[in-house]
This record gives structure tokens, C-alpha cells and sequence, in this order.
């Protein structure tokens, strides 16, 4: 006899599926590592202490569908993501009812990081302009190359950090990955660059924006900063979506010193 959500899941203790703790493990990488490995059917996620309960329902690398008791499609994808506490257990072959998100799981959870932030946004009051004391200017000083780029490498998945000139020469570099070797990539990468601006003016398409190359041990970002092309590197592409969203507010700032 169906359940629930579908056929009915075997008490077996043995025979349980996948399941785990929410404090060892967050929803995000555990989405990536069933899309990765090709599964479908749902994540029944339970948060403590409130025993919320919620359901994603995802197959063929795409979230299909969300729901709490309060919330459903997006905005309750976006709310369970937010659960750090608590227990989940993977339903295998079930299906929702309807598709209410249909996105691929990068492009979800980008979609979520988004909302999560228009919603803080919307009810965080606007702060004053502070006026530095002996100055009348509205505006925050524009902080160091240095700083900025070590936000860069609090992301989660960024190894390194290096800004190149147009010459080919490195400028400032922050992290190591033992996947590139830096100097040689600020060569290589204001050479491909100045090919790839050549195209774009040949073809009236526009300024070059961004660009990301995927290699067998490693996935390369870049995006022109000021007069500079700045490069992240990441040893593959599961959380590009999510290094891209959070890393744009970044290198305009970076952008600024270049």
C-alpha cells in the first residue's frame, strides 16, 4: 500500500536508505553528492528541536520539487537549507506530486542564496552614511587588494586567488593550490584573455564579462578587474554556482584597486 510520498519505505533497520545528521553534513552537500552520483527520489529532513519536517524531491540532477508545513516550492527550499540541526533520510524512486522549482541542483541553491538575501534585505532597516571624523565624505574608503582577496578565499571551494596584468605578469596573489602553478597561469591567462577580448570586438558582441574553464583537476574562473583579469581556481566545478553569487560583490570591490 503507497505511503505518504509514495511507496511504502521498509522499516528494515538494515535496509533504512541513506540518512544522517544535519550537524555532520549540511543540505547543500548532500544534494551535490546524490546529484552526482545519478540518484533520484526525495530528502525527508526533520529539524530539531521545533520537529519541523520538510521534503525535496530532485532526479536527473535537478531539484524538482519542496515543501515544509509552512512553505512550498522555492521559498521552502530556501528555508530548509537554512537547518543546521536535525535528521534526514533519503527516499529513493519517489516522486512529487508537481514540479514547483525544476532547476538543475546548482542553479537551486543559487536561486535560494538569492532569495535568502533579498528577503534579509528587505527587512534589515537601511543604515545611516558614518562621516569619518575631519571628512565630509559619504563614502566608506575603499579597502586594501589584500583584504579583499582573503574574503575571496573564505569561500568555501577557492584554493587560491591571483590577480594577472595584461602583460602576463602576476600582480598579487593570495592561497596555493597544488593543482596550478600560479606564475604559469598569469601567462597563460592574459594571453587566452586578449585572444578572447579580440574575438569579442571582431564579432560586436560586447566587453568580455567572465569566463570558466574546466580541466580534469581543476576549474579556473576569471573576470576582468579594473585594468586586471583576476582568477580564482577551485578543484571542480559541484559549487561554481555558489562561488559565482557569492564572489560578484567581491571582485567589483577588487576591482577598485586595479
Amino acid at each position: 500500500m503507497p505511503g505518504l510520498y509514495g511507496p511504502t519505505i521498509t522499516s528494515d533497520p538494515d535496509d533504512r536508505g541513506l540518512q544522517g545528521n544535519l550537524s555532520l553534513t549540511t543540505i547543500t552537500d548532500l544534494l551535490q553528492f546524490l546529484a552526482a552520483s545519478a540518484e533520484s527520489g526525495a530528502i525527508k529532513i526533520v529539524r530539531h528541536p521545533q520537529n519541523d519536517e520538510g521534503m525535496i524531491y530532485f532526479g536527473k540532477g535537478q531539484v524538482l520539487s519542496a515543501n515544509t508545513s509552512e512553505r512550498t516550492g522555492l521559498e521552502s527550499f530556501a528555508d530548509m537549507l537554512n537547518w543546521s540541526k536535525g535528521s534526514f533520510n533519503f527516499l529513493p524512486g519517489i516522486t512529487p506530486l508537481e514540479t514547483s522549482i525544476g532547476l538543475s541542483v546548482q542553479h537551486a541553491i543559487l536561486e535560494a542564496i538569492v532569495l535568502q538575501e533579498n528577503l534579509t534585505n528587505s527587512f534589515t532597516p537601511n543604515s545611516a552614511p558614518v562621516i569619518e571624523k575631519g571628512s565630509m565624505s559619504m563614502e566608506q574608503e575603499p579597502r586594501e587588494s589584500t583584504d579583499v582577496m582573503n574574503d575571496l578565499l573564505e569561500i568555501s571551494g577557492i584554493d587560491a586567488v591571483v590577480v594577472v596584468g595584461r602583460d602576463g605578469f602576476v600582480i598579487e596573489s593570495a592561497g596555493s593550490s597544488a593543482r596550478v602553478n600560479i606564475d604559469e597561469l598569469g601567462a597563460s591567462l592574459a594571453h587566452s584573455i586578449n585572444g578572447i577580448e579580440e574575438m569579442g570586438s571582431e564579432l560586436n558582441v560586447n566587453q568580455f564579462q567572465d569566463m570558466f574553464i574546466e580541466y580534469g583537476r581543476a576549474v579556473i574562473m576569471c573576470k576582468p578587474v579594473g585594468d586586471a583579469i583576476a582568477a580564482i581556481v577551485t578543484p571542480d566545478a559541484s559549487k561554481l554556482g555558489i562561488i559565482r553569487h557569492k564572489t560578484k560583490k567581491l571582485f567589483q570591490e577588487l576591482g577598485l584597486s586595479f
